[in-house]
């Protein structure tokens, strides 16, 4: 486990907020791969380093105002899960959302970030990463 992809993952959040692609892709391996629960919805998979600015124009373009905040972070040997709240306002719909999404981001032994996936509940990202709630 290592604490740099905490620190890794907090990056990520700083730059995506100031819309900073280039800093993003640069933390990011080659052949990543993101799935947002926000973006998600409809399927998209983002895949490469094009994977990642796209995403970030997508996420700015649906959410102008698109701030999220990272509540706290756990490792999981090669993962960090990351409870976020997000809150924002539909550019088209012009609703606002606040909402607690978790968010699995994976690293390479290098510490670079191969998967980001998003999910609605803190029971299906744990599952991601092999952690089995007990009732």
């Amino acid at each position: 486990m290592s604490q740099r992809n905490v620190e890794t993952v907090h990056r990520l959040y700083a730059a995506s907020r100031r819309r900073d692609k280039e800093e993003c892709v640069r933390l990011a391996a080659p052949n990543v791969e993101l799935v947002s629960y926000l973006m998600g919805v409809e399927g998209t998979v983002y895949a490469g380093h094009a994977g990642v600015r796209r995403y970030i124009d997508d996420l700015f373009s649906a959410f102008p105002d698109w701030h999220p905040t990272v509540v706290q972070t756990t490792e999981h040997g090669d993962h960090v899960l990351a409870e976020v709240r997000m809150a924002g306002q539909g550019a088209s719909s012009g609703l606002a959302i606040e909402q607690t999404v978790w968010q699995v981001t994976t690293f390479d032994d290098e510490g670079m970030m191969i998967g980001f996936h998003g999910y609605g509940t803190a029971a299906e990202a744990l599952e991601a990463v092999g952690v089995r709630e007990t009732p």
